[in-house]
């Protein structure tokens, strides 16, 4: 039974956490903004208090936020770090990262694509897509020194699942070539993961 690496169990709240953390800067500065904007018209203008007071509240409310969410993703990524010092190394972390970034964009679909299935229900082909967009997006690459382990979520939707089917072959050859220093196995199934381990090479 193939079982998920530390990283594949974090890597997807560090990357909902990572960009609520961009959402929050971004806000933070617009409230900004927006205060300002209204000091200075309150110069002329007497505008009533509650809505400073109102402002300043979703201000701090922001900038703790903006304190905890770095501080709990640095702490998730703490044990990462430390294991990957200790048993492995940081390049593999940052090449883990980024292949699973090129893994997700090379893997989602952009068109329609055929959908053919006898059952008696069928899914709009845009939704059969976005499905299968909101299922593979959870997939996570982990390298280290020894091993390759590509882990990608099966959709529910048997409609969804004849795609990924259909480009198992691809997945494979698109592996292959990104990381040529690793024997790719065929790929396993295990419920509703679909698994390709990847032997270094001596």
């Amino acid at each position: 039974m193939m079982k998920k690496s530390y990283l594949m169990k974090i890597y997807n709240l560090i990357q909902f956490l990572g960009t609520f953390f961009l959402l929050s800067i971004i806000f933070t500065l617009i409230i900004k903004l927006l205060r300002k904007n209204l000091i200075n018209l309150g110069e002329s203008l007497p505008l009533p208090d509650q809505i400073f007071q109102f402002i300043e509240q979703i201000l701090r409310i922001l900038n703790i936020t903006n304190f905890l969410i770095p501080s709990l993703i640095f702490v998730l990524l703490l044990q990462e770090i430390s294991l990957r010092l200790i048993n492995d190394s940081l390049i593999n972390l940052g090449k883990s990262i980024i292949g699973t970034f090129r893994f997700r964009k090379f893997l989602k679909q952009y068109q329609k694509a055929p959908v053919n299935d006898s059952d008696n229900y069928m899914l709009p082909k845009n939704e059969v897509i976005l499905k299968f967009n909101k299922a593979v997006r959870k997939s996570v690459i982990d390298l280290t020194n020894k091993q390759l382990k590509l882990l990608i979520k099966i959709p529910k939707e048997a409609q969804s699942q004849k795609i990924l089917k259909e480009y198992e072959g691809q997945i494979k050859e698109h592996i292959s070539s990104l990381y040529p220093e690793y024997i790719i196995s065929t790929f396993e199934r295990n419920k509703l993961s679909l698994w390709l381990i990847g032997t270094k090479r001596k």
